[in-house]
This record gives C-alpha cells, sequence and structure tokens, in this order.
C-alpha cells in the first residue's frame, strides 16, 4: 500500500475535513484534551490519515488554529477605527459554533507541548503588529494591555458565554472599551 498521501480532489476533501474536524474538537478541549482518535471519527477518516497528512496532532493542530491567530488583519485605519472594531469583535461578538481560535488558544495556552507555539505566534501575529501600530512610549507595555483586555474578553464572552448581561451592560461595556482602546493607541 502506498503510505504517500492522496493527489488530487479527494486528498485536498480529505484534509479540509480533517481540518475542521481538528479545529472543532481544538476549540471544544483545547490541544490537550483532544485526541486524535476522535479527530479522525469526526471527520470520518481512518486515524492514520492525520499522521500521512499532518505528521502528528501537534502538525495538525500547527495547520489548523495557528494561522487563524492573527490580529494584524484588524489593525488598520485611525485609532478610532481600530478600536472600534477591536470592541465589535470582542464584546459584540459570542461564542462561535465549531472553531474559534481564541477559545482554542484559552484552552491551550497552558499546554507544555503548543503553549510555547502559541507565545511566539501571539508575539509574532499580535503583539509586535500591536507595537508597530502603536507611536510614542511604552509600545510593548501598551500592546500587552490591550493583548490582555481582548483576552479577558475571549474568556468573559466565548468560554462563559452563559452569565448575564444585559444589552445595556453590553453596549457600555463596548463604549467604554472603545474608549480604553484608543485611549491607549494613541498614547
Amino acid at each position: 500500500m502506498n503510505n504517500a498521501p492522496q493527489t488530487g480532489r479527494n486528498a485536498e476533501a480529505t484534509a479540509e475535513r480533517i481540518l475542521r474536524a481538528a479545529q472543532k474538537v481544538f476549540h471544544e478541549k483545547g490541544f490537550d484534551g483532544a485526541t486524535t482518535r476522535e479527530i479522525a471519527d469526526l471527520a470520518g477518516i481512518n486515524l492514520t490519515l492525520i499522521n500521512r497528512y499532518f505528521g502528528s496532532k501537534l502538525g495538525l493542530f500547527e495547520k489548523a488554529v495557528l494561522p487563524h491567530l492573527n490580529l494584524e488583519p484588524l489593525l488598520y485605519g485611525t485609532p478610532a477605527e481600530v478600536a472600534q472594531r477591536l470592541a465589535e469583535l470582542y464584546v459584540d461578538t459570542g461564542p462561535k459554533e465549531g472553531f474559534d481560535p481564541f477559545v482554542v488558544l484559552v484552552r491551550s495556552i497552558a499546554s507544555q507541548e503548543v503553549g510555547p507555539l502559541l507565545m511566539a505566534r501571539l508575539q509574532d501575529h499580535a503583539l509586535k503588529p500591536l507595537m508597530d501600530r502603536l507611536d510614542g512610549p511604552n509600545k510593548n507595555a501598551r500592546a500587552t494591555l490591550i493583548a490582555t483586555q481582548l483576552a479577558g474578553l475571549v474568556l468573559r464572552f466565548r468560554i462563559m458565554p452563559q452569565l448575564p448581561i444585559s444589552d445595556h451592560e453590553r453596549k457600555e461595556l463596548k463604549r467604554m472599551l472603545e474608549d480604553s482602546l484608543r485611549d491607549i493607541l494613541v498614547e
């Protein structure tokens, strides 16, 4: 039997099914809680195909999750526009069905295996782009403050969405976050 991945459309479709299944399982359980057996079952494939296409569970995580952890596309425009865009994304957007890379981040960051990869990805695609966007002093501290506010909102609205909040409170939170982010961006 040939152990190389299939070529053509069938192979692409299989790889895509594996990636989507992995995203869903990593979203629900984090890296350490996810199993390749569960991912394979959800994708409707033989377990050996995960290793054939991605090399390992770690290789699958790198392809399924890491590329989606990126703040760079949100950081264009004026400070007010950036603040509004981030506030909408992190306050108005509730839990996502199936896959939210920032939920995976929160559920996986403590993993000895992928925690360092996640930290490097955050540094390169969140903190560094934020620092590059900032003018003035204390760029690292200001970027860290923005990132920790956003991480807290992921925890609050995407990991623990069942905690009650009225529409009025949500609007006020969004307004306050926009003000805070704008102030940090223009300091």
